[in-house]
């Protein structure tokens, strides 16, 4: 009775050990399960690290040019204003590059230290590997003295002829039960060894991102320096170096932009015949797509909320994350260039990419073919149409139907650069919302959420939900 009480008990713990041996063995499915994991645990973290970085970096640039930019925020009504404005914001970035270039060397430093680390901790796991496929091997051995090999079950034939007595079955017993303590000490090491050499591996590749965030803003500092030496040139060489000059450049451009304005009476009266047109291709113009593009800026919360009382009807033509310049009808604007401010500006890099904030047609392409202003109308169906301005380079004629999300330009905004205008303090997109010949807030018509909390107006915060 005594043996077949014991056989039954070797036959519980053998069957475990049996059972998880011959799944180590069958191909290595530990080895491939605990990779798989690791590779999702990676990918995942390589994501959110980006991800992260990304922010980090907007934010931290975002509040150092709240910080050094203020020469671009005041009044510019002359040539020797205008000309220290771009020596003080070309002596800004020159700094600027020098925090850079020091960040980078930084950031190369914890980079080595991390690759070394993982080259350590990667020998540290391979060794461990080693010594728990060794003692599994020893385990699995002992456990087939009597276990079928083919089914992983206690073999009574094997159990029933050992040549061992009771006495040393039982001993057998305690000696298997050890081994199976030490495995599944082996086994939980070993998971610990590869969560930690997993969180290695993301330090290391979310520094990798790091560095390469850093060199390209070097890329784009040095290239921004470029442009506004250039910019100054320009100007120089347009009015000669006289102030005069330089006065009637900027009273040529309010000028324009007031005809700008005044060409909405002319939409307004096209209008039907727009709409008309835009019926007989509105299959066309994707309209799904435009609503998943619409649904996907809203979930897409930079704010930190959500505002269930807002039904957007256009998508951002470009991110509006670094900041709001001028909203619609600002006083500080009107008071500054002598007009109404019937748009919002958002900075944006010179040479980013503007694309049409819903499906239409293009209705006007207005290329100044030099500094002068230059900009882009889309007329959108039911009597919408949007203006895109200080464009530096076009990419669509008059009469081309447009797709929401489509490029139609880059933006511009430098002082004396291509399709800048002199009414202009910076790198930045002007829109302008139009509905049935009126502009409108471009607010009431764009995801909110897209926008950074503090450039959302109080107004709009009236029944927002935080995240």
């Amino acid at each position: 009775m005594r043996k077949f009480q014991i056989s039954a008990l070797v036959f519980i713990f053998i069957f475990s050990i049996s059972t998880a041996t011959a799944a180590i063995q069958r191909e290595g499915l530990f080895e491939r399960a605990s990779r798989t994991v690791d590779a999702l645990f990676f990918i995942r973290a390589e994501i959110d690290d980006r991800y992260q970085t990304f922010v980090n970096a907007e934010t931290a640039i975002s509040l150092d040019a709240a910080k050094k930019l203020p020469p671009l925020e005041f009044e510019i009504n002359t040539l020797s204003a205008q000309l220290k404005t771009f020596d003080e914001n070309i002596s800004r970035e020159n700094s600027n590059l020098l925090d850079l270039q020091n960040q980078i060397k930084s950031v190369q430093l914890e980079l080595a230290d991390f690759a070394e680390l993982a080259e350590m901790r990667e020998v540290e796991l391979a060794r461990s590997r080693d010594v728990l496929d060794e003692f599994i091997r020893v385990a699995y051995s002992e456990a087939m003295q009597y276990t079928d090999w083919k089914t992983g079950e206690i073999s009574t034939l094997k159990f029933l002829f050992t040549d061992q007595n009771l006495a040393e079955v039982e001993t057998q017993k305690v000696y298997l039960d050890i081994l199976q303590k030490v495995s599944a000490g082996l086994i939980r090491d070993l998971q610990k060894k590869q969560s930690e050499f997993s969180k290695i591996k993301n330090n290391l590749l979310a520094k990798r991102g790091e560095l390469i965030l850093l060199q390209q803003e070097v890329i784009d500092r040095k290239k921004g320096i470029e442009e506004m030496r250039a910019a100054k040139a320009t100007i120089l060489a347009e009015t000669r170096g006289q102030e005069a000059q330089y006065r009637k450049l900027v009273e040529e451009s309010r000028r324009q932009q007031i005809e700008a304005l005044a060409e909405i009476s002319e939409l307004k009266s096209q209008l039907g015949v727009i709409d008309r047109q835009l019926k007989t291709f509105r299959g066309d113009l994707g309209e799904v797509a435009f609503g998943k593009l619409l649904e996907g800026q809203s979930l897409a919360s930079a704010s930190g909320f959500v505002f269930p009382n807002h039904s957007p009807r256009l998508i951002w033509p470009a991110d509006p994350g670094r900041g709001i310049t001028a909203y619609f009808l600002d006083p500080g604007y009107k008071a500054r260039f002598g007009i109404a401010h019937r748009a919002i500006d958002f900075r944006l890099a010179q040479g980013s990419r503007i694309t049409s904030a819903g499906p239409g047609i293009i209705y006007k392409v207005h290329d100044s073919g030099g500094s002068r202003y230059s900009y882009i109308t889309v007329a959108h169906p039911s009597g919408l149409a949007t203006t895109y301005g200080h464009i530096s380079k076009m990419f669509v004629a008059e009469g081309d139907f447009v797709h929401a999300g489509d490029l139609i330009g880059l933006s511009g905004g430098m002082p004396g650069t291509r399709g800048a205008g002199y009414i202009t303090t910076g790198p930045h997109l002007h829109f302008e919302v139009i509905e049935n010949g009126e502009n409108e807030n471009p607010l009431d018509y764009l995801p909110l959420e897209k926008m950074r909390f503090n450039d959302i107006p109080k107004q709009y915060l009236e029944g927002a939900v935080k995240l």
